[in-house]
């Protein structure tokens, strides 16, 4: 079975040992637009594994993060500036998020930091693995740019 086959459960395991709802639910919650979601696992145990949950809809887009086995895993909320918003959506958009496949020869998952970075919207998901410290292929080295530019908030650690 190759190596792929194991990082997409692994990452799924994360929000729903945190109990949080899958993008495809939220996003058909009342004046949802769209869901972007970052699930974030480290290999070597220096922060919490982390879920960065974005709901754009009616209002401010808000972001929640929540962080296995840190603040009684209780998510951190923070409002993100609509410009942030706009520039990540276009970045992604730019990148062809909606087309594109998880990275190529991703490293074992042991061995290396991985992303999944979803996006939902309606009744369309889309999701892509990544690992960040060896993305050669140009679209997904502009999707972890995207996310680091625009979505920060997202990725801070704690241990």
């Amino acid at each position: 079975m190759p190596a792929l086959s194991f990082h997409a459960p692994l990452l799924r395991a994360i929000a729903e040992a945190l109990h949080l709802p899958p993008v495809t639910k939220l996003a058909k919650g009342a004046g949802v637009r769209a869901i972007y979601r970052v699930t974030i696992s480290y290999y070597d145990g220096r922060a919490c594994n982390s879920v960065a949950t974005l709901i754009a809809g009616i209002g401010a887009p808000r972001l929640e993060v929540a962080y296995q086995k840190a603040l009684g895993e209780n998510p951190l909320i923070k409002i993100i500036d609509a410009d942030a918003f706009t520039h990540l959506e276009k970045a992604l958009l730019h990148a062809k998020f909606d087309h594109m496949p998880d990275q190529p020869n991703l490293p074992d998952y042991n061995s290396v930091d991985l992303w999944m970075i979803e996006r939902a919207a309606g009744t369309f998901t889309r999701s892509v693995i990544v690992a960040p410290a060896s993305a050669a292929d140009y679209a997904q080295a502009a999707i972890i740019a995207a996310v680091r530019d625009y979505l920060p908030e997202a990725l801070r650690e704690i241990s």
